[in-house]
């Protein structure tokens, strides 16, 4: 995503993908997060979208869709998306991907990483459960093989989403936890207000929608805990 935005920096108005190998500076979007990978066992991508591109509403649960239908037709597995855009996978609905979509100077950045092997994430925080598509598939699957494919087939796939008129319904459909019962961490995550309610969905600027002690309320920022039996 740095290298990204120095080449926006530099001027070049048109769309690029930026692939790493690797990455020692992975970050998440809650301060303190870190994406940690091992070398050459992630699809590790930042998409800069070009100077005359038009943001659209909801743009990160969008680019998480685009991600997810990616990965489905190429592994032929069923996930789901723990808002607002972690992709997740079976059985443990371990994180798959994460996204990170910036705004810099006018550019719009949306940063992704997939976790291809196990060892993509042998060294990440235990706190947080990870997954990665050699697990899901028993095996990494060809079209895997070739990282610089990938990361254009999934980029496809990100820009089909954003001129996705029906992205709001598909996405509830993938949306994980859907109609349970579950703990919300709403506002600043340094400090945040614990909440608990039923999961309906989202709206169509991608809030997150609860209802709390039986009245419904949107949410435009917080994290998703875990379940809570009803």
């Amino acid at each position: 995503m740095d290298e990204a935005r120095r080449i926006a920096e530099e001027g070049f108005p048109g769309a690029a993908l930026v692939r790493a190998d690797t990455q020692s500076a992975g970050r998440g979007r809650l301060a303190g997060r870190q994406w940690v990978d091992a070398p050459g066992s992630s699809l590790l991508v930042t998409m800069l979208m070009p100077s005359d591109f038009r943001t659209v509403e909801a743009l990160p649960l969008r680019a998480g869709l685009g991600i997810l239908r990616a990965i489905e037709s190429d592994t032929g597995k069923s996930l789901l998306l723990k808002w607002p855009n972690d992709v997740l996978a079976p059985p443990r609905w371990g994180k798959l991907c994460g996204i990170l979509c910036e705004n810099s100077k006018g550019r719009v950045l949306i940063g992704f990483g997939i976790n291809i092997k196990k060892s993509a994430h042998a060294r990440a925080n235990p706190s947080f459960p990870a997954a990665s598509i050699e697990e899901l598939c028993g095996f990494v699957p060809s079209t895997f093989s070739d990282l610089d494919a990938a990361a254009q087939r999934v980029a496809r796939s990100i820009m089909k989403a954003l001129q996705d008129s029906g992205w709001h319904e598909a996405y509830e459909s993938y949306l994980w936890a859907r109609g349970s019962s579950v703990q919300f961490d709403a506002g600043h995550p340094d400090a945040p207000k614990r909440i608990e309610g039923i999961l309906e969905g989202v709206d169509n600027e991608g809030k997150l929608i609860l209802r709390v002690a039986g009245q419904r309320k949107t949410f435009a920022s917080g994290e998703l805990s875990h379940l809570r039996s009803i």
